[in-house]
C-alpha cells in the first residue's frame, strides 16, 4: 500500500527537480538582463599594438584622448536608450593644475558590435568645459565608445600632479545622474636619459673627430663611405617610399606582422650588406646615421636630438663587427683582429654556420636597442608618450628583436652574393 502511494511521489520528483532547474536558470537570465551597462574610462588611448599606459600622461604633450565605454552584455534583453554623458574637460587638482580642453576638436560617438565593427558614428558636442553625447540606443552586444580630446599642462612644478576628471552618466530618462571620477597621474619626461643617450652621441662625435686626426678614417676607403651613403639612401627609399606608401599599410593587417618586424627585414637586408661591403667598426652606426638625415631632410625636419638614435642602435652592432674583424659574415672563427694576413686568414678554424650566426647577432643587437631606446628614451621625451612597457616589452621590444635576428640571418647569403658582384 504504502509503495502505491510512494510511486507518484517518484514519478513526479524528477519533473519537480527540472522545474528546479528552469526557474534558477530563468531567474539568473533575468538577473543578467537587469544588470547596467559596464562602463570604462579610459585615458589616454593610443594604438592597440602599442598601447599607452592608462592614467598617466607626460606634461607638454600636445593633446590626448580620453575614451568613455559603455558595454551591454550579449545577455542583456534590454535597449538602453536616450544616455546622456557629461565630460569633464578640465579636471581638479590640490595644486590647481588642469588640463585644456580642445573645444576645436568635435567629441565623437562610436557605436561598435563586441568585435569592434563599426555601427554607427556621429559626433557630441562641447558645452562649456564639458564634452556632451547623447545616444539614442545601445543594443545587446553593442558598446558605445565616445571620445574627446584635451590638452595636458606644458610643465609641471613638481611630479606627480594627480588631475581628476568627474564624468557624469544617465544611463536613460527613468535614472538618475551617476558620476564616476577618471584620475590622471601627470609627469614630467624622463629627461635625464635623454641626456645620457645625446652625451654618449656627442662622445662619439668627439671621438670620430679625434680619430679622423689621427688617421683612423684612413682606414675607410673611397669606396666604403660611397656605399655606407648609397645604401643608408636605398633605406630612406624603402621605408619612407616603398615603405610607407605601399607596404606598411598592407603588413600591418596582418596578425603580429608588425611585432615581428616583417616588413624591417629588407632595411635590415640594407644594413648587413653595408657590413658586408665595408666590414669594418663603425658601419652600421654611419650608415643609419645617413638614413637618419636624409630622412630628417626630406620628411621630419632636422632635429639634432634625434641624431642619438641610430646610434643607440648602431654602435651595439659596431661593438660586435669590433669583436669579429675581418671575419665578420664568414665561417672563420677569428675575434680581435682588425688587420690581418690573408695566409692566417685562410688557416684559421672554420665553424659552419658562424657567418649565419653573426647576421643573427647583429639583427638582434640591432632590433633591441633600436626598440628600448625608443619606447624608454625617444618617445617619452620628444613625443611625451608613456608606453605600458610590461605589455610593450613583450609583445613589441622581444617580437621585433626575433624578428630582426632572423632578418640578420636569412640576409647573410643574399648580402654575400652583394659583396661578390660588386668586387667583379
Amino acid at each position: 500500500m504504502r509503495k502505491k502511494k510512494l510511486m507518484p511521489l517518484i514519478l513526479i520528483l524528477p519533473l519537480l527537480l527540472y522545474s528546479l532547474l528552469i526557474a534558477i536558470d530563468v531567474n539568473r537570465i533575468y538577473a543578467q538582463a537587469e544588470q547596467p551597462p559596464e562602463i570604462s574610462i579610459t585615458a589616454p588611448i593610443g594604438n592597440p599594438i602599442r598601447p599607452q599606459r592608462d592614467g598617466v600622461v607626460i606634461a607638454g604633450r600636445e593633446s590626448i584622448t580620453v575614451r568613455i565605454s559603455i558595454k551591454v552584455s550579449e545577455a542583456s534583453t534590454k535597449n538602453w536608450t536616450q544616455i546622456e554623458v557629461l565630460a569633464d574637460g578640465k579636471g581638479e587638482s590640490p595644486d590647481n593644475i588642469t588640463f585644456t580642453p580642445i573645444t576645436s576638436s568635435k567629441p565623437v560617438i562610436e557605436i561598435t558590435d563586441l568585435a569592434g565593427n563599426v555601427i554607427n558614428r556621429t559626433n557630441g558636442k562641447w558645452v562649456g568645459d564639458n564634452a556632451y553625447f547623447y545616444v539614442d540606443v545601445l543594443k545587446p552586444g553593442e558598446i558605445g565608445n565616445l571620445y574627446y580630446t584635451i590638452a595636458p599642462p606644458q610643465s609641471i612644478p613638481k611630479e606627480p600632479i594627480y588631475i581628476s576628471l568627474k564624468i557624469k552618466i544617465k544611463l536613460g530618462p527613468s535614472y538618475d545622474w551617476q558620476e564616476i571620477v577618471k584620475t590622471i597621474k601627470v609627469i614630467n619626461p624622463p629627461i635625464t636619459r635623454l641626456y645620457i643617450v645625446v652625451g654618449l652621441t656627442l662622445g662619439v662625435f668627439a671621438a670620430l673627430i679625434f680619430l679622423s686626426k689621427i688617421g683612423f678614417f684612413e682606414m675607410y676607403s673611397t669606396l666604403d663611405l660611397v656605399s655606407m651613403a648609397m645604401i643608408g639612401a636605398t633605406m630612406v627609399v624603402w621605408v619612407q617610399i616603398l615603405g610607407r606608401q605601399f607596404v606598411f599599410p598592407i603588413t600591418d593587417r596582418i596578425p603580429f606582422a608588425y611585432n615581428f618586424a616583417v616588413a624591417d627585414i629588407p632595411y635590415v637586408l640594407l644594413l648587413i650588406t653595408a657590413i658586408a661591403l665595408v666590414k669594418k667598426p663603425g658601419t652600421a652606426s654611419l650608415t643609419l646615421f645617413v638614413y637618419n638625415i636624409v630622412s630628417e631632410i626630406g620628411w621630419y625636419g632636422i632635429n639634432p636630438l634625434w641624431w642619438a638614435y641610430p646610434f643607440a642602435q648602431g654602435l651595439p652592432v659596431d661593438f660586435y663587427l669590433l669583436l669579429r674583424g675581418k671575419a665578420v659574415l664568414t665561417d672563420k672563427a677569428i675575434f680581435f683582429k682588425r688587420t690581418i694576413s690573408e695566409e692566417e686568414f685562410e688557416s684559421a678554424r672554420t665553424i659552419p654556420g658562424l657567418s649565419y650566426f653573426d647576421g643573427f647577432i647583429m639583427g638582434l643587437l640591432r632590433g633591441f636597442f633600436m626598440q628600448v631606446s625608443l619606447y624608454l628614451v625617444f618617445y617619452p621625451n620628444l613625443f611625451r608618450l608613456e608606453y605600458l612597457w610590461e605589455y610593450v616589452f613583450w609583445w613589441v621590444v622581444i617580437p621585433w628583436t626575433i624578428g630582426n635576428a632572423i632578418g640578420g640571418a636569412i640576409s647573410v647569403p643574399i648580402a654575400e652574393r652583394i659583396r661578390e658582384a660588386a668586387q667583379y
